[in-house]
């Protein structure tokens, strides 16, 4: 190229620098867009692997349902694959924080796996030492509020003191952190409380239990490779493929070593507890002997106080009969004598007179002796019997001196009589005497019956008494073993329930380790972290969106450039004449234009470059921030990206370039050397409709004649106009096919409010009991929830299988719409229904046979009997009849739950009712998985805003090089007016007319364009388990107007001062 065109070309930058300028700034977005928004998909991953690898997260993590052990950690260690293998230990707690309760998950730090990033203060160094969820200070960015204040660990039970779980019970916080396993908000659920995590901690080795939470395992060589890419899933899928050769057998291992355990503490139990029962029985037996022997001995006791009491009663009554015996006997004496001594006073006189009955008293006095002796011959004999015996012979003695007194009395009588008889006078005398004496002998019996019936009544209230206090004894002894017998069998009966307790509580020990389930190891990778999943998704979507929309950028560019060197190239086709009739050729001229063009495409492109690579990615970044993570976002210049970008710039505005330069050069040179004619007016169709046409005025006949007249520039501003509108009704499009998803799926197909997840079916009973009793609930259902593959086509994607105990509780919770007629489909009794996505995917039609991998790895071929609607995931659905029939048992392991309307604070009470039940292992409200879909689908309002802005931004570019266009090409037109007398105001109207004309048609045109490519651009940002939901909303369509309509206004308030600083006299002058 000669060294003169090369000059020309730079003066015409400098003459034409609007329009170099503008030719620059499509580059500069065109290139920008596409570099920044290419680049936007591997920078996110590329600072997402370095944040895992920086911290290092791990590449594959294990969790059991019965925990794991280091003979697990041993075994996938002898994995070839496997590099490093760390168990880690978490337990979730109810926690007390700034006087407020929740839920805290405790991580104990390892500084190997999983790496918490800390933001503000240190790490823990001692046991009661934390880090702090920088989640849980959102609210208040001033970190060191929190250093230095307590957490406090509390049991779910708050009637117990201490937390058996952890050693340390208080925890001083001493740094905030960020955890590479929650980037998201989301903390994940609990069977504790209300079920939700609220934050979590990493703390030093308190957790106190005997097996890991989780193992994290690095493979070797993937930190070498991008998370996500071909060869890191590689080398993830084979390691993951040795974990699960060795699954099944470390699951067993785990299940019989807990049973073991358990059997041998039950059995160690039952053999301590009989132990205790035969120590218990024998205890029983000889409290019994020793009972048995006090009552005997009481009753012996009781025996000889009665016989006792009976003797007394008998000697009592003797005695008194005895005394009144004597007494009678004295009384006789007495009477006696007084008879004496009248029959002596008698006999004295009658003495003579009375031998005869002298002798009769004699007789009588011998019968009397008889008696006497009788009597005194039985009273010895009763006298030795009670010496022999020991018993108390006091009584007789006094009898018997009484009786030997009778004797003696009764023989002194007799010999009184006697001698009376014999010597009358001698006996009166002797009489006499022997009265006296007789009388002074009863004074001495008085004297001894009253001495003797004293001291015998001594001794019988001495033996009263001591029977009386004996009786004491004895009924005292009595209420002692009534007490004794009553607390023998209070305790008996207490022994008894407390051996049956024991009893009762090793055989539910032993129906629990009969329930044990088997343990199940769940697999996860990395990617299948909820939030890096997320991003992985809106890196997918962003890296789909860069293949579309550049390219309408690009398009865009080719029109502007198609129309902008067609003015140049025509403004100086005189010029390009005379070089023509001087020799030049016609490549050394198109070179020419080449050169500006290229030049335009690569100042705009490598501005563009350098300033996508860095704006875009950041500001998408700085968006995604707000609901993720991670600390440092890295941008790396990809100079492949760029490069294409600018040489596809390159192509289409140079190309466009070439084009209208060599249609322009076929003309002679004489042609080119004198001014492109003006285009003849022709009439319009609408002034063939004459009664409309007459009604307007001339600027209006005016602006319809030029609107045909320049067809090519109108359809170009339409064209432009028409894109920008469809690109920002896109973005809206989008913007609107994603936010109806969580509605659509939690109200459209599934319509439960609350979910239950059961560990087993222990409380099942209870559970029931629980909900069918609760005034908040409408109904439930039970089903078993499981997973699965579904295979066709060489395709295999996993689903979540829903086995519904009951077909018409169901519907109550879940509607099933199918796909084609939209109407609600019964579960079949033979065959299954899938999900639309996965249908689609895998190419699957209602009818056909597909082969189904259950959770166990044992492959079906089933027949899709129904597709049905869904938004979120993929899922199958299978009657318990066909479950039961062609793969196992069922049994219910979740439950969906419709409840009433009721308050925030009710349904919390709930969830701690429910949570409480044995056997429950979380509960979450659709609430919170509705959020958490949102939460998902907001990084798809962030592209959104991305896409609108850009599409403004080129409105704007597209409708001021067009406005700036058509007044260079009409400036001598506009002169004209001028000079004809128009005021600024009504050159404006002249011009913006047309402007807003175009932008009329363009923004309905758009709107039928954007529609279109909402639903392409919506078909290929869809991720695996989302359905859009093709729809644009009014409002959306009112947004792109009026945005378009925005900017048409600020280019018309432009081009105004354009306008006004037209020369009249120069751009009148004749160009020959």
């Amino acid at each position: 190229m000669k060294k003169s065109l090369i000059k020309n070309s730079f003066k015409s930058i400098i003459k034409t620098r609007r329009r170099f300028i503008s030719i620059l700034v499509m580059a500069f977005l065109g290139v920008g867009f596409y570099s920044g928004l290419v680049a936007t998909g591997p920078d996110m991953l590329d600072t997402l692997n370095r944040y895992m690898n920086d911290n290092k997260v791990f590449d594959i993590d294990v969790v059991s349902t019965l925990g794991l052990k280091d003979e697990d950690i041993k075994s996938i260690e002898k994995i070839p694959e496997i590099e490093n293998v760390y168990g880690i230990q978490t337990k979730d707690s109810i926690c007390s924080l700034d006087k407020k309760e929740s839920i805290v998950k405790v991580i104990e730090y390892n500084e190997n796996i999983n790496v918490p990033s800390v933001v503000y203060g240190r790490l823990p160094e001692k046991d009661n030492e934390c880090l702090l969820d920088s989640n849980y200070t959102i609210l208040d960015e001033d970190f060191k509020n929190y250093i230095g204040k307590t957490i406090i660990l509390q049991n779910e039970d708050k009637n117990e003191d201490d937390n058996p779980d952890f050693k340390v019970k208080e925890l001083k916080i001493v740094g905030i952190a960020n955890s590479p396993l929650y980037i998201s908000s989301e903390r994940g659920n609990t069977s504790l409380g209300s079920g939700n995590i609220g934050f979590f901690i990493y703390t030093k080795d308190i957790i106190d239990i005997n097996y890991y939470s989780e193992i994290g395992i690095r493979v070797k060589n993937a930190k070498n490779y991008v998370t996500n890419s071909e060869k890191y899933t590689e080398l993830i899928d084979n390691a993951n493929e040795k974990i699960e050769e060795i699954k099944s057998q470390r699951e067993m291992a785990r299940y019989n070593e807990l049973k073991d355990k358990a059997n041998e503490k039950v059995d160690s139990a039952q053999k301590e507890f009989d132990e205790k029962k035969q120590s218990t029985y024998q205890e029983l037996e000889d409290a019994k002997t020793k009972l048995d022997a006090a009552k005997e001995e009481i009753s012996s006791s009781e025996r000889k106080i009665n016989a006792s009491e009976k003797k007394i009663k008998t000697e009592e009554n003797k005695l008194e009969k005895q005394f009144k015996e004597a007494q009678n006997e004295i009384n006789n004496a007495e009477n006696k004598i007084k008879e004496k001594e009248t029959e002596l006073k008698n006999g004295e006189e009658k003495l003579q007179k009375s031998k005869k009955e002298a002798e009769d008293g004699i007789k009588k006095i011998d019968e009397g002796l008889n008696t006497v002796k009788e009597n005194l011959e039985q009273l010895r004999t009763q006298k030795n019997q009670l010496q022999n015996i020991g018993g108390d012979t006091t009584q007789i003695d006094l009898n018997i001196t009484i009786l030997e007194g009778k004797q003696t009395s009764l023989e002194t009588q007799k010999q009184e009589i006697q001698s009376n008889l014999q010597n009358a006078e001698d006996k009166i005398t002797i009489g006499k005497n022997e009265i006296a004496k007789a009388k002074d002998e009863i004074n001495k019996q008085k004297s001894s019956l009253e001495s003797g019936k004293k001291t015998a009544y001594s001794k019988l209230n001495s033996g009263k008494k001591e029977i009386s206090e004996g009786r004491e004894k004895l009924q005292k002894a009595k209420d002692e073993l009534n007490q004794k017998e009553t607390e023998y069998e209070d305790g008996k009966k207490e022994a008894e329930k407390q051996l049956n307790e024991a009893q009762n509580k090793i055989n539910e020990a032993r129906d629990e380790i009969n329930k044990i389930e088997k343990a199940k190891w769940y697999i996860t990778k990395r990617a299948d972290n909820g939030g890096y999943s997320n991003i992985f998704d809106a890196i997918k979507t962003m890296t789909n969106i860069s293949k579309i929309f550049p390219m309408v950028f690009y398009l865009v560019a080719v029109l502007i450039s198609l129309t902008s060197m067609t003015r140049m190239i025509e403004e100086e086709r005189i010029e390009i004449g005379t070089l023509k009739s001087l020799g030049y050729n016609n490549w050394q001229i198109i070179s020419k234009y080449i050169l500006y063009a290229s030049l335009a495409c690569l100042i705009g492109g490598a501005i563009g470059m350098s300033v996508g690579f860095y704006l875009l990615p950041n500001i998408v970044w700085i968006l995604y921030s707000l609901i993720y993570t991670v600390p440092v976002f890295y941008v790396s210049y990809r100079l492949d990206i760029g490069l294409m970008g600018l040489i596809i710039a390159v192509i289409c505005i140079v190309g466009a370039t070439i084009y209208v330069a060599i249609k322009e050069l076929k003309q002679m040179p004489a042609v080119l050397m004198r001014p492109k004619p003006p285009k003849n007016g022709k009439r319009v169709l609408l002034e063939r409709v004459t009664f409309i046409w007459k009604k307007l005025t001339f600027s209006k006949k005016v602006t319809i004649r030029n609107i045909f007249r320049y067809k090519k520039r109108a359809i170009m501003t339409i064209v432009g106009i028409a894109g920008c509108t469809g690109l920002m009704l896109t973005g809206f499009g989008i913007k609107d096919s994603v936010a109806d998803i969580p509605d659509s799926q939690f109200g459209k197909i599934f319509t439960y409010d609350q979910t239950i997840t059961l560990a087993n079916t222990n409380g099942l009973d209870e559970l029931e009991k629980y909900l069918s009793e609760s005034q908040n609930i409408k109904s439930y259902c039970k089903l078993e929830a499981t997973t699965g593959n579904i295979k066709n086509n060489n395709l295999n994607y996993d689903v979540t299988v829903f086995v519904p105990e009951d077909g018409e509780s169901f519907k109550k919770s879940c509607n099933l719409i199918d796909i084609d007629t939209k109407e609600i489909v019964n579960l079949p009794e033979n065959g299954i229904i899938i999900t639309d996505k996965i249908a689609e995917i895998l190419s699957i039609k209602k009818g056909d046979e597909i082969t189904f991998a259950s959770s166990d790895n044992i492959e079906y071929t089933f027949k899709v009997n129904a597709i049905v609607e869904n938004y979120v995931s993929h899922y199958v659905y299978m009657s318990k009849a066909f479950y039961e029939k062609n793969i196992k048992s069922y049994s219910t392991n979740m439950l969906f739950i419709n409840t009433k309307d009721i308050s925030e604070d009710e349904r919390n009470k709930m969830l701690e009712d429910i949570l409480k039940i044995d056997g429950v292992a979380s509960s979450t409200v659709v609430t919170s998985l509705v959020k958490a879909i949102s939460d998902m689908l907001k990084t798809m309002n962030y592209v959104v805003v991305i896409l609108v802005v850009s599409s403004a931004m080129l409105a704007f570019v597209v409708l001021y090089n067009l406005a700036n266009i058509n007044i260079g090409e009409r400036t001598r037109e506009i002169a004209t007016l001028k000079v004809l007398g128009f005021f600024d105001k009504e050159v404006d109207n002249y011009i913006n007319k047309e402007n807003i004309i175009f932008t009329i048609i363009g923004v309905l045109l758009g709107m039928i364009f954007g529609a279109f490519l909402t639903t392409a651009i919506v078909q290929s940002v869809e991720i695996d388990k989302l359905r859009f939901i093709k729809n644009i909303k009014p409002i959306s369509y009112i947004y792109s107007a009026i945005i378009t309509c925005i900017f048409s206004f600020i280019v018309n308030s432009i081009i105004h001062f354009v306008l006004k600083k037209i020369d009249m006299i120069e751009s009148l002058k004749s160009v020959e």
